[in-house]
């Protein structure tokens, strides 16, 4: 659970092939799009950690809104230019209130 009217923070980490572009939104239950964290290509594979390129999720909007309390969706992607393979993965998050 994250909580952020409190400044909490999610952390995550992916990993790659080289060659691939990587994408990663965050999405509501119903799949109403609510970010977009990380939208980047990799020449080389590797693994990023949040802490090394700061795309951590604040539970905020693409507008800068905290989200209302619920459940959220990571939703991550990978498609390597090289081979044309594409994988997906999504994770759940829930957002809290602080009472």
């Amino acid at each position: 659970v994250v909580i952020p009217s409190i400044g909490e923070r999610i952390n995550f980490m992916y990993s790659f092939a080289a060659g691939s572009r990587v994408i990663v939104r965050i999405y509501s239950l119903d799949g109403r799009f609510i970010t977009s964290l990380v939208d980047r290509y990799y020449e080389k594979s590797g693994s990023v950690v949040r802490a090394e390129d700061l795309s951590d999720w604040d539970g905020r909007d693409h507008f800068g809104q905290i989200v209302s309390p619920g459940t959220y969706l990571f939703h991550i992607e990978g498609s390597n230019f090289k081979t044309g393979a594409t994988s997906v993965d999504m994770a759940p998050v829930v957002v809290g209130i602080n009472y």
